[in-house]
């Protein structure tokens, strides 16, 4: 699996405008001061969300950026497939061409792909909102006078 750094920040990006109030558009500048990225880098991740339905955005006066469908149908995976391609790919790694046989090397190649599936599963499934939920205290004690 390749995670690279544009797949952290769109990550962030996209956790962040999940957080905001409903319908609030955040414009780019906003996102890069709360999530600490370039705006210049942000433009392109922000561009690459969009194009691939995560996002939308709106021009003009209150313009910015904000989640085109909700956050619990916004999984880690598709966020990371979309700017990285290949989610975890470790068999690769052990099944190129030209690897010799050596004693053990088809458990570990079964191995890496029992791991793939796994790592791949739990990203496909962990949406943004549960994400986002895992930060909220869950002892929270309520009084009303």
């Amino acid at each position: 699996m390749k995670f690279s750094k544009k797949s952290e920040y769109a990550l962030r990006a996209v956790l962040i405008l999940a957080n905001s109030p409903p319908n609030k558009t955040l414009q780019i500048q906003e996102l890069s001061e709360i999530s600490g990225v370039s705006v210049k880098f942000l433009e392109q991740i922000l561009l690459a969300l969009k194009k691939g339905g995560i996002l939308r955005s709106k021009r003009g006066v209150g313009g910015g950026y904000q989640l085109d469908r909700p956050a619990r149908s916004i999984t880690l995976g598709g966020i990371i497939k979309l700017l990285d391609g290949d989610l975890c790919n470790l068999s690769n790694a052990t099944d190129a061409p030209g690897t010799p046989e050596y004693p053990g090397s088809a458990g570990l190649q079964t191995c890496f792909r029992e791991i793939d599936e796994q790592v791949n599963e739990a990203l496909q499934e962990r949406t943004i909102e549960e994400v986002l939920s895992m930060d909220r205290p869950k002892d929270i004690l309520a009084f009303e006078i």
